[in-house]
């Protein structure tokens, strides 16, 4: 297994519209190295997002988590979840959530050009627009990510 130190955290649902940040305390994720790519996500957030997490755990749906590993600066990885256990500390919540590895740097690529093609840009427009989207992943990644989450989420934990 590694360890690393874990920077920034964003959660997509399903029927949400816009990533939600997590402000991280501290945090770890750790790659287990196994075939299925699976991880673990810990973190110390505040207790504001205690009922937030806590829904996420009593109804066991899966969600998407992209994390920032090691360096703020670092491209994210994006993970399929779910909430393993929300444990209440003296100031702040501990969440550990179950991950797997669903897209890396280069597959948000893919998936930004991908959604490009299909809302028919073309020509020098394709670099433009690609290059635009790159520059402000913020909004380009609620639809790539939306899109990945419904194609991939059945796939995990089943």
């Amino acid at each position: 297994m590694k360890t690393f130190k874990l920077c920034t955290m964003l959660v997509l649902l399903d029927n949400d519209h816009e990533p939600k940040e997590i402000p991280i305390l501290e945090g770890l994720i750790i790659n287990k190295e196994e075939v299925q790519k699976n991880w673990l996500i810990e973190a110390v957030i505040t207790k504001e997002l205690e009922g937030y997490f806590n829904n996420l755990y009593s109804s066991y749906e899966k969600f998407m988590v992209e994390a920032t590993i090691t360096n703020k600066n670092n491209n994210p990885a994006t993970f399929v979840c779910t909430a393993k256990s929300v444990t209440k500390l003296k100031n702040n919540i501990s969440i550990l959530l179950d991950g797997s590895l669903v897209v890396k740097k280069d597959d948000f690529s893919d998936m930004i050009l991908k959604s490009i093609i299909s809302e028919g840009f073309e020509g020098d427009d394709i670099v433009v627009e690609f290059k635009k989207r790159k520059k402000d992943r913020g909004r380009a990644i609620q639809g790539a990510l939306a899109n990945a989450f419904v194609e991939e989420k059945d796939k995990f934990f089943e």
